[in-house]
């Protein structure tokens, strides 16, 4: 619904202070005079005969034109001046030349009728047309001129010649004025030698009545119109931008002072919204920065896979957010006494080699380190704690910032930026290095928690691997050597027994060479990468089955074809992997559903068995739960690793499943560099 207006009442002023009442009180006046030179051309009208009326009529028309033409003059000259000085203002300057032209064409016109009709000496006006002219040609010349390629040369045109041609045309404009007036005296003296006494006598009084209302009409007008042109100019002037401008004080008690009064609050008001405004302003533009500088760091981080090249870029980065020429990045080791050299940028070959590592607490990066807080010097060379000879030759250095970067309120590393030009850093500046040094902090120590998180799972696997390889192929391969040992012994003593081992001995090698292939097939599956999951999976059910004898249905939903990428499919492969070991070595189970459903958001993995499942929450089978939590374990993080969740459910003697859930919309988080993360 549209919003409703009301109309602001009128401020209550007595008439005797109001504008109202001035303007009344010159009418009555005005209305006074009047009457009385109308009741006097009554009576001297019939005296002095039409012709004396007719030269005033037509005295009083010619000086309208000519005055009119005059202005027109001026506003042309003023419109010029605007037009070339104020460039924003050309196309208002233009309408405002085009006003004045028409208004002193239509004078002019009217002029050179009253000319025709009553015979007046055109000599004096010829000129003026001649020269109004050449003035006209002088202003489209300046027209013509582009001011945005050539912004001298009109002003020059309109200073040596248009200025000069204007005066001329106005000095002209008022020598054929005084030419008519010269004639018209000649006809007014003739006039009035015919009229004698009485063209005299109304003469007289026409001139007295019109000096008192041009007096009475004059003290009435400056007394409105002054201070409303005042005003206007303060409005002119707040319209532009300008809220410095000063209203002045009107001593009246009229609504021209009531205006003053209200504008004043009114610029007063102005200046406090645009000082509020600009300020916001100002906040907004530094949040702007200050994001625009978390995301081109953000970027940094996640661009790579390779850490040196990542914290190389980061670097990169935070220089060009300080705006220095020199930076130096340094990590905190496992024990926390020493800070190593892991990228730099700008620096000599002699910082390089002699700063390579750097204790805690000593130099300035060591005490950005001990301190955890941004620490800003000025000509770092000659602050106490810069005593190495490479620090101190590095006179050239003006400006340096040292910026802790931090996960989980402890430091693992230091960021040095330093310039040859001091500058200033304010408070929001600082804690914005701070909280970037934050996020830096918390990516650094997950990449080191997921290097850590790959080096025991690789050792867990290796472990696996030995165990089942001992379990398995060790001893059928020990069954190997017994048995041939026995077939060498029987061909001395029973050699028709050896027919029956050396069988045996082939039925134990070909055992051997499945199991091995089953083991090699789980390590590397070549079938994963050339033919994808579901091939994979089914490959690995299908051994399972001949090798553990346990019925086992695979299920595959819509987008069976469909590729994933291989980071997802290495996970739900690895995933599906350590749940048919888990229940081929703890469930107790003879019959396993997997199912594997892909859509367009999330690929969904479930291994369900009917063993004797656990309490994941309780305390019974603690040994067996202890056994299995190192791959419970490892497929969580698996799963957590490509973004997704795994979900246990199990309680005893109802079998488990196992749920794994990875959305497809976005990638696996690369090296744990994720940000946020802790």
């Amino acid at each position: 619904m549209a919003q409703a207006f009301q109309v602001p009442r009128s401020a209550s002023i007595p008439l005797k202070h109001s504008l109202g009442g001035k303007i009344l009180a010159g009418f009555l006046l005005m209305a006074a005079i009047s009457l009385f030179l109308a009741i006097s051309g009554i009576f001297y009208t019939n005296q002095a005969g039409s012709k004396l009326s007719e030269l005033i009529s037509r005295d009083q028309k010619v000086t309208d034109y000519v005055l009119n033409m005059q202005l027109a003059l001026e506003r042309q000259g003023s419109s010029m001046r605007r037009y070339l000085l104020l460039t924003k203002y050309q196309e208002p300057a233009r309408s405002e030349l085009n006003a004045a032209r028409a208004i002193y064409s239509q004078s002019s016109a009217n002029l050179d009728n009253i000319i025709v009709q009553t015979g007046i000496e055109r000599a004096g006006f010829d000129d003026v047309a001649k020269l109004y002219s050449d003035f006209q040609a002088i202003i489209d010349q300046v027209l013509a001129i582009d001011t945005g390629d050539f912004y001298t040369a009109p002003i020059s045109i309109w200073e040596q010649q248009g200025i000069a041609l204007k005066n001329q045309l106005i000095d002209t404009v008022d020598g054929a004025l005084k030419n008519y007036r010269a004639q018209l005296t000649t006809q007014i003296s003739q006039a009035r030698s015919d009229s004698n006494n009485i063209a005299f006598l109304s003469l007289i009084l026409v001139l007295i009545g019109g000096i008192g209302g041009g007096l009475v009409t004059l003290v009435l007008t400056r007394s409105i119109t002054r201070p409303l042109r005042v005003l206007a100019g303060v409005a002119q002037s707040i319209r532009g931008g300008d809220l410095t401008v000063h209203v002045p004080e009107i001593s009246s008690r009229d609504e021209v002072a009531f205006l003053s009064s209200a504008m004043s609050s009114m610029a007063q008001n102005l200046r406090q919204v645009m000082g509020e405004l600009e300020a916001s302003l100002d906040n907004t533009e530094r949040r702007n920065r200050e994001l625009a500088a978390v995301n081109q760091v953000t970027s940094a981080i996640n661009q790579s896979l390779d850490l040196d090249k990542v914290l190389q870029e980061i670097l990169q980065q935070l220089m060009v957010l300080a705006e220095v020429e020199y930076g130096s990045l340094f990590l905190l080791d496992e024990r926390g006494e020493y800070l190593t050299l892991s990228a730099q940028q700008g620096q000599s070959q002699e910082y390089v080699q002699s700063f390579g590592r750097v204790a805690v607490g000593s130099q300035l990066t060591g005490q950005v380190a001990a301190q955890g807080e941004v620490v800003i010097v000025e000509n770092p060379a000659e602050h106490p704690s810069s005593e190495h000879p490479v620090l101190k030759s590095e006179v050239f250095k003006h400006f340096y910032m040292g910026v802790p970067l931090k996960s989980k309120g402890k430091v693992v590393g230091v960021v040095n930026l330093t310039s040859a030009t001091v500058r200033m850093v304010s408070k929001s500046e600082v804690e914005l290095f701070n909280t970037i040094g934050s996020q830096i902090g918390i990516a650094i120590e997950n990449a080191r928690l997921y290097h850590q998180a790959s080096a025991l799972a690789a050792l867990e696997e290796r472990n696996r691997l030995a165990r089942d390889l001992h379990d398995s192929v060790t001893q059928t391969i020990f069954s190997i050597t017994l048995t041939a040992e026995s077939a060498r012994a029987m061909m001395i003593k029973k050699p028709e027994r050896v027919p029956a081992q050396l069988e045996r001995l082939q039925s134990l090698s070909r055992s051997a060479l499945s199991e091995m292939r089953a083991l090699i097939f789980q390590l590397r599956p070549a079938a994963l990468e050339e033919q994808g999951l579901v091939a994979a999976l089914e490959k690995h059910i299908a051994a399972a089955r001949n090798k553990e004898g346990i019925e086992i249905d695979f299920e595959v939903g819509n987008n069976e074809g469909r590729r994933l990428s291989s980071e997802h499919e290495q996970a739900l492969y690895r995933i599906a992997q350590e749940s048919m070991n888990n229940i081929v070595k703890h469930a107790q189970a003879n019959h396993v559903w997997v199912k594997l459903q892909i859509d367009e958001q999330k690929a969904t993995l479930i291994v369900q068995d009917n063993g004797v499942g656990f309490d994941p929450s309780g305390q019974a089978a603690e040994k067996n739960r202890e056994q299995k939590s190192l791959g419970m374990t490892s497929m969580r993080e698996r799963a957590e690793l490509a973004g997704g969740t795994l979900e246990i459910q199990s309680q005893p003697n109802q079998g488990s499943t196992i749920t794994a859930t990875l959305p497809l919309v976005t990638a696996p988080r690369p090296v744990g560099l994720g940000l946020g993360t802790n």
